[in-house]
C-alpha cells in the first residue's frame, strides 16, 4: 500500500498556491465528482449513483449565497468486454448571491470511456457538454447616477447608465479530463484513490451581459488527487486529499486529511464513520464527519474563515454532501461493475 500513499504525497506536495478560483466549488473535494472532471463520471464501486451537495455560505454579511449540486451517473459494463467500460451521467447546479439575486443554473451531460491498464489501475478519459443561464434581478439594485441632485433623492426613474442590456445570458461550453484511478484488488482491501486533470469551459463562451461586449468565461484547471488508505489490517482508514485550481487570474489550493473507522464489515450492512480537518489557501480552515451506511454515505462540512474575517467573524459556511449507490451484484461476489473487474 507505500506505493499509492507515496504517489498521493508526491501530488499534494507539488501544488502551490494563491487566492480563488471563479466557479461554484464545494469545500469536501472528490464529493461532487462530476463538477471537478468529467472523467470521473462512473468511476465508483457499484451500477448506478445519486450526488446531492449543498453550501450555504457567508449568511453574516449581505452578499451571502447559497449553492446546490445534484448528479446521477451510471456504467454500461458488458461482461463479453470486461478490460472496458463506457459511463453517462447528469449535472445540475443552482447557485444565487447577493441583492441582486444573481443566479447560474446549469444542466449538462457527461461521458466517459474506461480502460483498464493492469489489475488494478483503470484510465478514464471523459467529456461533458453543459448549458447554463446565467440572470440578475436589477429591481432592489441603487446606483450612483440615480441620485436627483435637485430632489436630492434616489430615482429608480433615472437611467444607471450601466449599459446592461440583458438581465440573463444562455451559453453552452464544453469539459474534458483525463482520470487515473487505482483500487486494491482485493475484496478485503479498501486502499483506492483517484489523480485527474479536468478541463471545465473548454471553448470559453461569450458571459457578458452587454451586447456589445464579448467576455471570455475563462478555462479551468483542475489539478486534483483525493484517497482512502486502509492502515496495515486493521479497520482504520487513511483520508487524503488535494485540490489545485486555476481559472483565469485566480487560483485556489486546498488540501485535506482524516481519519475513518469501519465499526461493521459485513456486506451489506458496512458501517463506518470518519472526520478530518481540511485547509484551504489564505481563506478557511474546514473541519468535517461524515457517516457511511451501506449504499449511503453523508458528511457534513462547516468553513472557519480566516481572510474576510471582519465581515464573517470567522462564520463561513455549512456544506452537506449525500451519496447513495446502487449495486445490482451483491457485495460478497467477487466482481462487481465497474471498478471491480
Amino acid at each position: 500500500m507505500y506505493q499509492p500513499l507515496l504517489t498521493v504525497l508526491f501530488l499534494v506536495a507539488t501544488i502551490c498556491t494563491t487566492t480563488h478560483a471563479q466557479d461554484i466549488h464545494f469545500s469536501q473535494i472528490g464529493r461532487s465528482p462530476l463538477n471537478l472532471n468529467p472523467a470521473l463520471t462512473g468511476i465508483f464501486e457499484g451500477d448506478l449513483r445519486f450526488i446531492g451537495n449543498y453550501r450555504s455560505q457567508w449568511n453574516t454579511i449581505p452578499v451571502g449565497y447559497e449553492t446546490f449540486s445534484g448528479a446521477v451517473d451510471m456504467s454500461f459494463y458488458n461482461k463479453n468486454y470486461d478490460k472496458r467500460f463506457f459511463s453517462g451521467g447528469l449535472l445540475f447546479n443552482y447557485d444565487v448571491a447577493g441583492d441582486s439575486r444573481l443566479s447560474l443554473a446549469s444542466l449538462g451531460l457527461s461521458g466517459s470511456y474506461t480502460q483498464r491498464m493492469a489489475n488494478a489501475h483503470f484510465l478514464t478519459i471523459g467529456l461533458a457538454g453543459t448549458l447554463t443561464q446565467r440572470a440578475f434581478n436589477q429591481s432592489d439594485l441603487q446606483f450612483d447616477s440615480q441620485y436627483n441632485y435637485e430632489t436630492r433623492e434616489y430615482d429608480s426613474k433615472l437611467d444607471n447608465l450601466e449599459g446592461l442590456n440583458n438581465d440573463s445570458k444562455t451559453l453552452a461550453d464544453v469539459s474534458a479530463g483525463l482520470n487515473w484511478h487505482y483500487r486494491v484488488p482485493r475484496r478485503d482491501r479498501r486502499t483506492n484513490f483517484d489523480i485527474g486533470l479536468g478541463i471545465l469551459h473548454f471553448n470559453q463562451p461569450n458571459k457578458s451581459f452587454r451586447d456589445t461586449e464579448y467576455e471570455k468565461l475563462p478555462l479551468r484547471w483542475n489539478l486534483y488527487g483525493f484517497s482512502e488508505l486502509q492502515l496495515g489490517g486493521s479497520r482504520l482508514d487513511l483520508l487524503l486529499n488535494g485540490i489545485y485550481q486555476i481559472q483565469g487570474p485566480h487560483t485556489e489550493l486546498e488540501l485535506g486529511a482524516g481519519l475513518q473507522i469501519h465499526l461493521d464489515t459485513d456486506p451489506g450492512e458496512e458501517l463506518a464513520v470518519n472526520v478530518g480537518l481540511a485547509w484551504r489557501n489564505d481563506d478557511a480552515f474546514t473541519p468535517f464527519a461524515g457517516l457511511r451506511y451501506g449504499p449511503w454515505d453523508v458528511r457534513v462540512s462547516y468553513d472557519v474563515n480566516t481572510g474576510f474575517v471582519p465581515a464573517t467573524n470567522r462564520r463561513g459556511g455549512t456544506e452537506v454532501s449525500l451519496l447513495y449507490t446502487l449495486a445490482t451484484v451483491k457485495p460478497m461476489v467477487t466482481k462487481i461493475c465497474p471498478v471491480y473487474l
